[in-house]
């Protein structure tokens, strides 16, 4: 059975008369990779810049789950990658062993297991000599260091080039399925997230808008057939019994169909021998990016 490990209750941050987080409330269960979705400036970073207690917020509560110990010692135990930087004359277990030295990380073998993790381990070249997903991936092993329950990542798929974005996803994927580590991932792209992620959080101008897992937000946008006709409960009546096509929705005489998708010229016949008026018969799918940007308002960042 999983429980709750991090939730906010009407989380409020201000820089003077700027509202970055308004009254958010957010809930991270036990083994989600939670994706919280948001354009540039939406709120994301300061929001985990709360949690972890580097920013102070105006209003509103932070709970952790797990232990009975205070907010400051649960924060303790998060991993967290923001902007990831090392030395820059450092290897990979060089700038790893320094960063358990500053945390106390005294358990064996530690660096060697992250370093696996993320495809790093044995690499010898200093940090300033590596790409940025290099970077990214020594940002996310540093997070993952003495396997804490909850990592928080900040766009870390940012300027990545797509053979960036599948290491990281993969990490992520393996991370979670070996060890059971729950993710808290801040991203501006949607369909990447789609690809990792089991719940969405979509946040815009600090408020949070909606939370969503993966099946609900795919039920959303998954397609459809349009058939706006002259008396849409007859339509229906027509469709269930001749057809068995029952799985639609009924808008005065629009009907949104989920399944005979693929039978327009079908479903048209069956309705004009029953002597409907058939006027549109169209398919219709709602992308990632539309369903994300009608909960936005659109615009631009």
């Amino acid at each position: 059975m999983t429980h709750i490990l991090l939730q906010t209750r009407g989380l409020t941050k201000k820089y003077g008369d700027f509202t970055a987080l308004n009254n958010v409330s957010l809930t991270l269960q036990q083994g989600d990779i939670y994706g919280l979705v948001g354009r540039n400036g939406a709120g994301k970073t300061t929001f985990f810049k709360c949690v972890m207690g580097l920013a102070k917020f105006a209003s509103g509560e932070i709970k952790m789950g797990g232990r009975n110990d205070s907010l400051s010692a649960a924060r303790r135990r998060i991993g967290f990658m923001i902007n990831p930087s090392f030395f820059p004359y450092l290897n990979p277990a060089q700038s790893l062993e320094y960063l358990c030295r500053v945390r106390g990380v005294h358990s064996k073998g530690e660096v060697e297991r992250v370093l696996k993790i993320v495809g790093l381990y044995g690499i010898k070249k200093p940090f300033k000599a590596f790409s940025t997903g290099m970077k990214q991936r020594l940002g996310i092993a540093g997070a993952l260091l003495n396997s804490p329950p909850i990592v928080v990542l900040d766009e870390p798929i940012n300027g990545l080039d797509p053979q960036g974005i599948a290491d990281i996803r993969e990490v992520v994927r393996t991370t979670a399925r070996e060890y059971g580590t729950t993710f808290i991932i801040s991203s501006h792209i949607l369909s990447e997230l789609d690809l990792v992620a089991t719940t969405f959080g979509f946040i815009d101008h600090g408020r949070l808008l909606r939370e969503i897992t993966h099946a609900d937000l795919h039920e959303h946008t998954r397609k459809s057939l349009i058939v706006d006709v002259d008396d849409g409960a007859r339509a229906y009546s027509v469709l269930a019994s001749r057809l068995g096509i029952t799985d639609t929705e009924v808008a005065g005489n629009r009907l949104t169909l989920r399944s005979g998708i693929g039978q327009s010229n079908v479903i048209t016949r069956e309705l004009v021998a029953a002597g409907l008026e058939v006027y549109r018969v169209a398919p219709q799918e709602t992308t990632l990016e539309e369903y994300f940007m009608g909960l936005v308002g659109g615009g631009n960042e």
